[in-house]
C-alpha cells in the first residue's frame, strides 16, 4: 500500500469521469471500465515510412505526424524520425523502420537502440490515460496493474508502461490482447466492448522485475 492509512474495502470516490464513464480512486488504487485497444508502442516492427518493407504492423499516423510532432517514434534533435540501421540486429532488429518508443524507458540502454523501450508485443503492459495519470500524486509507470474479462472470469497480470490520450478508457499491449484469445492486430484487433474490461492500476507499487520512472 501506500502507507496513507486507508483500509481494504474502503469507498472508492469518483476521481474523474472520462465521456462519461467514472475513474475510481480509493488511495491506493486505480479502477475503470473500458474497451481493450490494441497497442504495439514499443515494439520494433510498429511503425515505418509508407511502402517499407517488413510493412510495420501499425498506421503511421497514429505516431504522429511532420506537422504536429512525433510522439510515438524516436527522433533527432531536428524532430526527423531515426531509421533501424543494419548491423546490429539486438539494437536494431528491423532495419528500415522507425524506433517506437513508449512512456516507460529502461535506462541500461539509449533511446535509440530499441530495447530501450517496452515492446508491446512480449511485454503485457497496460496504458493509462495522461488525465488519470496527472490526477492522482503515486508514479504509475512501472506499477502493478491487471485487466480483467468479465465475460469470461479471467486476469492478466500486466504493468503500466505506456501513457495514452486524456479521453480514452482501456488500451493494452499486444501481448494482453493475446492472453485474452483476442486477435493482437493494432489496426483491427483488440475489443471494443466498453463494459467488458476492468482496468486496475496501483500507483506506487511497482509491478514484479520492474521500477518505478
Amino acid at each position: 500500500g501506500t502507507g496513507r492509512g486507508t483500509l481494504p474495502g474502503s469507498m472508492k470516490e469518483v476521481l474523474l469521469k472520462i465521456s462519461g464513464v467514472p475513474v475510481y480512486w480509493d488511495g491506493e488504487m486505480i479502477e475503470y471500465t473500458g474497451e481493450l485497444t490494441c497497442c504495439a508502442d514499443g515494439s520494433p516492427r510498429c511503425y515505418g515510412p509508407e511502402g517499407c518493407d517488413p510493412e510495420p504492423l501499425d498506421y503511421l499516423g497514429n505516431a504522429g505526424s511532420p506537422e504536429t510532432g512525433w510522439w510515438g517514434i524516436v527522433t533527432d534533435a531536428n524532430g526527423t524520425p531515426i531509421f533501424q540501421q543494419e548491423g546490429d540486429l539486438k539494437k536494431h532488429p528491423y532495419p528500415g523502420l522507425y524506433i517506437s518508443c513508449t512512456a516507460y524507458g529502461h535506462s541500461e540502454y539509449p533511446p535509440t537502440d530499441c530495447r530501450h523501450w517496452v515492446n508491446a508485443e512480449t511485454v503485457k503492459f497496460s496504458v493509462i490515460p495522461s488525465s488519470v495519470r496527472m490526477a492522482v500524486s503515486p508514479k504509475f509507470l512501472g506499477c502493478r496493474a491487471t485487466i480483467f474479462d468479465k465475460k469470461y472470469q479471467k486476469q492478466v497480470d500486466a504493468v503500466c508502461a505506456e501513457i495514452g490520450p486524456s479521453h480514452h478508457l482501456g488500451e493494452a499491449s499486444m501481448a494482453v490482447c493475446s492472453a485474452f484469445g483476442l486477435s493482437n492486430n493494432p489496426k483491427n484487433g483488440g475489443s471494443s466492448d466498453r463494459k467488458r474490461w476492468l482496468y486496475r492500476f496501483y500507483p506506487g507499487d511497482p509491478a514484479p522485475g520492474w521500477k518505478l520512472i
